[in-house]
C-alpha cells in the first residue's frame, strides 16, 4: 500500500512538472511572437508612410519647377527677394526674415508660390510642418551654406529635393531692373565662384524636410 502511495505521488509530481514546463514554454513562444512581430510590422507601416510622404513632397517639387502659372516657380521663388529690408519679399513677421506658412489666410508662401500652395493644401492643412531650405555653395568661403525660406521647428523628418540653376543675368523677383549678381540686390546667395565670365551664378538645391 506505501509503494502505491509513494508511485501515485511521484507520478502526480511528475505531472505537475511537466504542466508547469508546458505553461513555461508557451510563455516564452507569446513573448518571442510579441516582440519580434509587433515592431517589425510597425516598422514597415511607418517606412511606408515615409516613403508616401517624400513622394508626394518630391511630386510639389517637380510641379513647382516646371509650373507656368499665375503663381511663381521654384526659380521666381528663390529670387523673391527685397532687397532694401535685405529679406525675402512680405516676410513674415519673425524677425528671420523668411515664412511660417502656418495657414492659408495671410500666408505670402501661399499666395505667391505653387510650391506654397501645395505643401499648404497637402501638409499644413492635415497638421503637418516643414522647413523649405535654399542650400548653396558659398565659393569664397570654400563650404555649403543655408537659407531659411520657411521655418517651423526641428524635428524628425523625411526630406526631398529639387536643385534649381541661377544664373548671372536672373533678376530679382521682385525687381526686374535688377539682377542677383548686382552689389545692390543684397541678394543672400552669393556668386559659386569669382568667374566675371562664368554665365552659371550658382545651383540651389531647394530642400524640404516635413514631419
Amino acid at each position: 500500500m506505501r509503494d502505491n502511495t509513494t508511485t501515485d505521488r511521484g507520478q502526480a509530481y511528475t505531472l505537475e512538472g511537466f504542466i508547469s514546463a508546458m505553461v513555461v514554454l508557451m510563455a516564452l513562444l507569446f513573448a518571442l511572437q510579441s516582440i519580434v512581430i509587433t515592431p517589425t510590422t510597425g516598422g514597415l507601416a511607418d517606412r511606408t508612410v515615409e516613403a508616401q510622404m517624400q513622394q508626394e513632397t518630391q511630386d510639389a517639387l517637380m510641379i513647382a519647377a516646371t509650373a507656368d502659372e499665375d503663381k511663381k516657380n521654384l526659380s521666381e521663388m528663390i529670387r523673391y527677394w527685397d532687397h532694401e529690408d535685405e529679406e525675402f519679399q512680405n516676410a513674415d513677421d519673425n524677425g528671420q526674415g523668411d515664412y511660417q506658412a502656418t495657414s492659408d489666410s495671410d500666408s505670402e508662401f501661399y499666395d505667391e508660390f505653387v510650391l506654397g500652395e501645395i505643401m499648404v493644401d497637402r501638409f499644413t492643412e492635415s497638421g503637418m510642418s516643414y522647413n523649405v531650405e535654399l542650400v548653396y555653395w558659398n565659393g569664397s568661403q570654400g563650404e555649403y551654406e543655408s537659407e531659411d525660406l520657411v521655418y517651423q521647428g526641428e524635428s524628425e523628418s523625411v526630406t526631398a529635393s529639387y536643385t534649381v540653376t541661377l544664373y548671372e543675368n536672373d533678376s530679382l523677383t521682385t525687381d526686374s531692373n535688377m539682377n542677383i549678381s548686382d552689389e545692390d540686390a543684397n541678394y543672400p546667395i552669393p556668386p559659386a565662384n569669382d568667374d566675371e565670365d562664368a554665365v552659371i551664378y550658382n545651383v540651389v538645391e531647394v530642400r524640404i524636410s516635413i514631419w
